[in-house]
């Protein structure tokens, strides 16, 4: 064991690796520092054009990893040229199923108003058209003979009726008229239900009524026939009228169509605009009827443009931040009629941006996608199949659609963003995971602490300082905020990696400067930017200390005591972290159990402790059981703990309360201490080193620090330390101590004044040693069991012969 220098219990800045007077002579970052790896990753996923090279990112938040992503993309996507327009059109086939129609960049919005401008011409020109003298003229001489032979039709019918006496009339049946052959008696047509008055009435001969009421029979056929041949006549006047209409029109229809094509210039839009001229001159009567406001009669001619990649340059790059089923997919509005129905149509498209991304890249964060319903399954589907169909989550939950546009071939790189741990469980759960997402790129929470990587950092808070325009610092607050990134980093060998950490840091000491009106930033504002974040975030901490200043938390920092010592434990509430002394306490007595962890029993040890409480017991054996069994019944607890408990950092000071309570020498209490041990007995790292000696620093603090106050730490945790200023001042005056161990021995040798003891060649320890003294005593228990066993397995009948003395063969060896 030996005290760590004080010298060791912080790193310093090396003054050459700070050369700068001011920040304003660095030059601002422009590539992505500290990330090698994940940079690489992220260029070859990023270059890689076959199936599946999509990217996941993991790294701590903080570390850059969307920075560097956009820097990647928008460096990329500049280069290139824009990928296609996505349009929906109408269907003139199947109107269920729109269209989907590729057309290049800008080409869509070209499409969309010119068949706007189209249909508007149109509207003008053809019912004009249509009423013009020459197509008079010519659809008359077209339909001119079937007009004559409807016309003598009729008339040949006419006089049929009127020679055989009847009449032609218009009766009305309900609320529509229809014509009627009724009989002509004098100059007046009577209807045939009045024929019999008349017969009765003398009027009318029943030979005569008969013959009236046959003739109209004949006569009702031959009006039938009559009327079928003027429909089918008329049915022929209007084919070729259409015909004729037609034949006129489509000149101006082709020309018109044919002006669009020019524009769009996209081939791919010629099939769709043949489709929509043939349409027209099949549907001219839309442009013939007068406007009722009932919706918009023309809209199976217009485009959605869904997607307009006619503006902007290069490829387009697509963060989405609120990954919906909607927002990534698209979806299909729809319109609520009076009636309580909703109606919808292709215009009613909207793409979303997965459709946006085509052709270039979307960025997604995969807590908020996994959180969505149904979102991760179909980006599945979309990457898997290489394309993307949309509809209403509503029609994918019932399963009917009104619907089903076209699927869109897709073709975009997907970068999510998230944690390992949501990497290794869509990994290892998720078969199709890895077809789709081939290329991680882990961002590093550390980089080495050198002076190149000091000068990259820095670079970064250059970068920072001009973008903000934050006051410039000065030499001594550069190499505080390069040591206060190697606290970040827990590790003295480490800067840390989580640049916005430390740019807020950054950020409140500039504030924190202009406070006070200095042109500057100073190690002092770095300084005082920390403790008032510590402040802001540490009531926590504060109650807690104020706990054990009052006496309601059992926590001793002087004295002795026998089975009990000050261990360390780090509460982290994500936001700050803080460490707290704990009481560890054990008592020995007979039995068999073991050690008995409490809090286990109680259901509030974790894996991690139950494992290291199993860890020391084997030391234990391993120590005092070479001869002997180790029979004892040692109960282990967290004295005033309430709460879950959890990893293996206080297994050595639970060894020394068990050794102290076996040996029945004091421990001191003035001392805490951390560590984990193997099973021969060595302490091992544990995390949180800084936090738990500033943890009980502080407890010490308040009820004054008598000078021989300290903690004791595994000696391989040196190199993480870089304690706070006041703890740094007060190890500087003497009155606080940092002592490092390597071993069981040398901690219980530190802490009650006696030796460890050495291990004799018959077995035994030194008998004044601690450890020859636990064994003495566990000895001891272990004959006091099998005394105590012994007695409770006698017969009584065998007791008695005993007692007589018969039976006795001499002595018996137990």
């Amino acid at each position: 064991m030996r005290e760590v220098e004080l010298k060791e219990l912080a790193w310093r800045c090396p003054d050459e690796w700070v050369p700068w007077s001011t920040s304003e002579e660095i030059k601002a970052a422009e590539t992505i520092v500290g990330q090698a790896r994940a940079v690489d990753a992220i260029a070859f996923g990023l270059g890689m054009q076959g199936t599946g090279y999509n990217i996941f990112v993991t790294g701590l938040s903080g570390t850059g990893r969307l920075t560097t992503i956009k820097s990647f993309l928008e460096g990329r996507s500049g280069k290139q040229a824009r990928p296609d327009d996505v349009c929906f059109v109408f269907n003139f086939q199947a109107p269920e199923e729109p269209g989907a129609l590729l057309l290049k960049a800008g080409a869509g919005r070209c499409l969309r108003d010119r068949m706007d401008s189209l249909i508007e011409e149109l509207k003008e020109s053809l019912p004009a058209f249509l009423k013009d003298k020459a197509f008079r003229k010519k659809l008359e001489k077209a339909i001119g003979s079937l007009q004559k032979e409807q016309q003598e039709l009729i008339g040949d019918f006419e006089k049929a009726v009127e020679k055989a006496g009847f009449g032609l009339v218009q009766i009305q049946v309900g609320p529509v008229t229809q014509p009627e052959v009724l009989p002509v008696l004098g100059e007046e047509a009577v209807p045939l239900e009045d024929l019999e008055a008349r017969v009765e009435a003398g009027e009318l001969k029943a030979e005569e009524r008969e013959k009236i009421l046959k003739k109209h029979e004949r006569l009702k056929e031959r009006m039938q026939e009559v009327f079928n041949g003027v429909a089918e006549i008329r049915r022929k006047i209007a084919l070729k009228a259409d015909d004729v209409a037609r034949e006129m029109v489509r000149p101006l229809i082709s020309e018109a169509i044919a002006q669009v094509a020019r524009e769009v210039e996209d081939e791919r839009a010629k099939p769709y605009l043949d489709a929509v001229a043939a349409d027209i001159e099949e549907n001219l009567d839309v442009f013939r009827a007068e406007a009722d406001g009932d919706g918009d009669p023309f809209l199976r001619w217009r485009v959605n443009l869904a997607v307009d990649n006619g503006r902007g340059k290069g490829l387009p790059v697509i963060i989405e931040t609120e990954p919906s089923y909607t927002n990534l997919f698209g979806t299909i509005e729809r319109n609520l009629l009076p009636s309580g129905e909703a109606s919808t149509n292709f215009m009613k498209i909207r793409a979303g941006s997965l459709l946006a991304a085509n052709g270039g890249f979307l960025v997604l964060n995969a807590e908020d996608m996994l959180s969505e319903s149904r979102v991760w399954t179909g980006l599945k589907r979309a990457l898997k199949y290489g394309r993307v169909t949309i509809q209403t989550l509503e029609s994918l939950l019932v399963g009917a659609a009104a619907l089903k546009p076209e699927a869109v071939p897709l073709n975009v790189k997907v970068v999510v963003i998230g944690d390992r741990g949501i990497y290794d469980a869509l990994f290892r759960w998720d078969k199709d995971f890895k077809k789709i997402f081939k290329v991680l790129a882990d961002f590093d929470m550390v980089m080495p602490a050198s002076k190149k990587c000091a000068e990259a950092m820095v670079s970064v808070l250059a970068k920072v300082i001009e973008e903000e325009g934050l006051r410039h610092i000065d030499r001594s607050g550069l190499a505080r905020l390069i040591e206060e990134s190697v606290r970040m980093s827990y590790g003295r060998g480490k800067f840390s990696t989580r640049f916005s950490d430390l740019a807020d840091l950054m950020r409140e000491a500039s504030w924190r400067a202009g406070q006070a009106e200095d042109e500057l930033v100073t190690g002092n504002h770095v300084r005082q930017a920390r403790a008032a974040a510590r402040h802001r975030h540490s009531l926590s901490e504060d109650r807690t200390r104020e706990l054990v200043r009052d006496g309601v938390i059992r926590i001793a920092t002087e004295g002795t005591a026998v089975g009990r010592l000050n261990g360390l434990a780090v509460y982290d509430l994500g936001h700050y972290s803080f460490g707290k002394p704990s009481r560890i306490s054990a008592q020995v007595g007979l039995g068999r159990e073991g050690v008995i962890n409490i809090e286990r029993q109680a259901g509030l040890s974790g894996p991690t402790h139950d494992k290291g409480v199993q860890i020391l017991t084997g030391f234990l054996r391993g120590t005092f059981a070479r001869r002997v069994p180790l029979s004892m019944a040692c109960s282990l607890t967290f004295e005033q703990s309430y709460g879950g408990i959890d990893g293996d950092s206080a297994s050595s000071t639970e060894i020394y309360a068990i050794l102290s309570a076996l040996s029945e020498i004091s421990l001191r209490q003035d001392v805490a201490v951390t560590g984990s041990v193997d099973q021969y007995g060595a302490v091992q790292s544990i995390g949180g080193v800084n936090q738990k000696i500033e943890g009980f620093f502080r407890v010490c603090s308040e009820r004054g620090l008598s000078g021989t106050q300290g903690v004791m730490i595994p000696f391989t945790d040196v190199n993480d330390l870089h304690l706070d200023d006041e703890v740094l001042e007060a190890v500087e005056a003497g009155n606080f101590h940092i002592w490092a161990v390597e071993s069981i021995a040398e901690g219980i040798e530190h802490l009650t004044g006696v030796r460890a003891g050495t291990l004799g060649p018959d077995g035994r320890w030194e008998e004044d040693s601690v450890f020859g003294r636990c064994q003495l005593r566990l000895e001891e228990m272990t004959k006091l069991l099998r005394k105590a066993g012994k007695a409770a397995s006698k017969d009584p009948e065998k007791e008695e012969k005993e007692g007589s003395g018969e039976g006795d063969e001499g002595p018996q060896e137990s």
